[in-house]
Protein backbone atom coordinates (compact mmCIF):
# COMPACT_ATOMS: atom_id res chain seq x y z
CA UNK A 1 0.00 0.00 0.00
CA UNK A 2 1.36 3.42 -0.88
CA UNK A 3 2.25 6.00 1.76
CA UNK A 4 -0.43 8.31 0.38
CA UNK A 5 -3.15 5.68 0.74
CA UNK A 6 -2.02 5.00 4.31
CA UNK A 7 -2.50 8.70 5.09
CA UNK A 8 -6.17 8.42 4.11
CA UNK A 9 -6.94 5.90 6.89
CA UNK A 10 -8.49 6.23 10.32
CA UNK A 11 -5.24 7.53 11.82
CA UNK A 12 -5.26 10.68 9.67
CA UNK A 13 -5.07 13.87 11.71
CA UNK A 14 -8.27 15.85 12.21
CA UNK A 15 -8.61 19.32 10.77
CA UNK A 16 -11.16 21.95 11.78
CA UNK A 17 -12.52 24.45 9.25
CA UNK A 18 -13.55 28.06 9.87
CA UNK A 19 -17.13 27.01 10.77
CA UNK A 20 -15.95 24.44 13.28
CA UNK A 21 -16.51 21.45 11.01
CA UNK A 22 -14.14 18.57 11.66
CA UNK A 23 -12.86 16.00 9.21
CA UNK A 24 -9.80 13.96 8.44
CA UNK A 25 -6.96 15.92 6.87
CA UNK A 26 -5.90 14.40 3.57
CA UNK A 27 -2.65 15.03 1.66
CA UNK A 28 -4.22 14.82 -1.80
CA UNK A 29 -6.07 17.25 -4.06
CA UNK A 30 -8.45 15.11 -6.08
CA UNK A 31 -10.44 18.27 -6.84
CA UNK A 32 -7.57 19.41 -9.08
CA UNK A 33 -7.74 16.41 -11.41
CA UNK A 34 -8.92 17.31 -14.92
CA UNK A 35 -12.41 15.76 -15.07
CA UNK A 36 -12.73 15.65 -18.87
CA UNK A 37 -9.37 13.87 -19.22
CA UNK A 38 -10.26 11.38 -16.47
CA UNK A 39 -13.57 10.64 -18.21
CA UNK A 40 -11.73 10.16 -21.53
CA UNK A 41 -9.42 7.63 -19.90
CA UNK A 42 -12.42 5.83 -18.37
CA UNK A 43 -14.13 5.78 -21.77
CA UNK A 44 -11.00 4.28 -23.34
CA UNK A 45 -10.93 1.56 -20.69
CA UNK A 46 -14.54 0.41 -21.25
CA UNK A 47 -14.05 -1.37 -24.62
CA UNK A 48 -10.56 -2.54 -23.59
CA UNK A 49 -12.04 -4.28 -20.53
CA UNK A 50 -14.41 -6.19 -22.82
CA UNK A 51 -11.66 -7.06 -25.30
CA UNK A 52 -8.91 -8.07 -22.84
CA UNK A 53 -10.66 -8.53 -19.48
CA UNK A 54 -11.13 -6.03 -16.67
CA UNK A 55 -7.88 -6.59 -14.81
CA UNK A 56 -5.72 -7.95 -17.61
CA UNK A 57 -3.47 -4.90 -17.36
CA UNK A 58 -2.30 -6.12 -13.95
CA UNK A 59 -0.69 -9.14 -15.65
CA UNK A 60 1.48 -6.95 -17.90
CA UNK A 61 4.93 -5.76 -16.75
CA UNK A 62 5.57 -2.07 -16.16
CA UNK A 63 8.17 -2.03 -18.96
CA UNK A 64 5.51 -3.13 -21.48
CA UNK A 65 3.06 -0.49 -20.29
CA UNK A 66 5.74 2.17 -20.71
CA UNK A 67 6.65 0.89 -24.18
CA UNK A 68 3.02 1.01 -25.31
CA UNK A 69 2.56 4.49 -23.78
CA UNK A 70 5.59 5.75 -25.69
CA UNK A 71 4.38 4.15 -28.93
CA UNK A 72 1.05 5.96 -28.56
CA UNK A 73 2.79 9.25 -27.77
CA UNK A 74 5.07 8.91 -30.78
CA UNK A 75 2.13 7.99 -33.04
CA UNK A 76 0.31 11.11 -31.84
CA UNK A 77 3.39 13.27 -32.42
CA UNK A 78 3.77 11.77 -35.90
CA UNK A 79 0.27 13.01 -36.72
CA UNK A 80 -1.58 9.69 -36.71
CA UNK A 81 -5.23 10.17 -35.87
CA UNK A 82 -6.41 6.59 -36.42
CA UNK A 83 -6.65 6.09 -32.65
CA UNK A 84 -7.07 8.20 -29.51
CA UNK A 85 -3.36 7.90 -28.85
CA UNK A 86 -3.19 10.31 -25.92
CA UNK A 87 -6.03 8.50 -24.14
CA UNK A 88 -4.30 5.16 -24.63
CA UNK A 89 -0.96 6.61 -23.52
CA UNK A 90 -2.58 8.02 -20.38
CA UNK A 91 -4.09 4.61 -19.59
CA UNK A 92 -0.74 2.88 -20.02
CA UNK A 93 1.06 5.45 -17.88
CA UNK A 94 -1.51 5.03 -15.12
CA UNK A 95 -1.12 1.27 -15.37
CA UNK A 96 2.67 1.64 -15.15
CA UNK A 97 2.29 3.73 -12.00
CA UNK A 98 0.17 0.99 -10.40
CA UNK A 99 2.24 -1.97 -11.61
CA UNK A 100 5.07 -3.31 -9.51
Amino acid sequence: MSDIVKQLGPEAPIQVNERGGQQSAIPVRCDLLPPKAILEVAATLAPAAIKYGEDNWRKIPRKDHLNHALAHIFAHLAGDDADDHLNHAACRLLFAMETL
